[in-house]
């Protein structure tokens, strides 16, 4: 019976404990950079790629919160060129937490923000061989640990920009090696929140 009525009071609190939290959708262009982008042969070799990604905000104190947040990265590879006219495309999933800081207040002005976050990396190539046979294939990472910092500004209760720099870490050898050890790219979104 007791076991009844602590279920019947958690349940009773969710909603109110749900008040607070509030979540929204973003998207926007990432920029490519260090290796990821002109490691040649094994970079993206493109100015742009572009995210799709929601969040929850968990606020800690009056203009500091947790947000939790899952991120789609496409970058699409152009050629290298010459002879074997290699083209790598990668994609990332990320998952992961920031903390963020609002300057003035929850609905207008300059945020910080720092997080980390677990991410799955792709890598589809192609390539012409010494035959002139188009191969192709893929590498895959999961669990590799990434960090990222950044600012944005809010409009208002709906709509703010935020850009961010992402790092992640991950494996340069071995039979999934992307043959760098760091992919880095700006992130620029437009961020549009709900439930405020």
């Amino acid at each position: 019976m007791r076991h009844r009525a602590v279920l019947t009071l958690a349940f009773l609190a969710l909603p109110l404990a749900a008040q607070d939290i509030t979540g929204g959708l973003y998207t926007g262009l990432s920029l490519p950079g260090g290796d990821l982008k002109d490691k040649s042969g094994w970079g993206t070799n493109q100015f742009f790629g572009v995210h799709v990604g929601g969040h929850l905000e968990f606020p800690i104190a009056p203009r500091q919160e947790i947000r939790a947040h899952l991120t789609y990265q496409s970058f699409p590879g152009s050629g290298w060129g010459g002879f074997e006219n290699a083209q790598n495309d990668f994609k990332i999933l990320q998952a992961g937490a920031d903390w963020v800081y609002r300057f003035r207040s929850p609905n207008l002005g300059w945020y910080a923000l720092a997080g980390a976050s677990l991410n799955s990396v792709k890598n589809d190539w192609e390539y012409t061989d010494g035959a002139g046979i188009r191969r192709g294939g893929s590498y895959s990472q999961s669990g590799k640990l990434g960090a990222r910092g950044g600012a944005g500004y809010i409009f208002n209760r709906n709509f703010s920009v935020e850009g961010t720099l992402n790092q992640v870490f991950v494996d340069k050898h071995g039979g999934d090696g992307f043959n760098f050890d760091t992919a880095t790219w700006l992130q620029a979104s437009a961020v549009f929140r709900f439930g405020r």
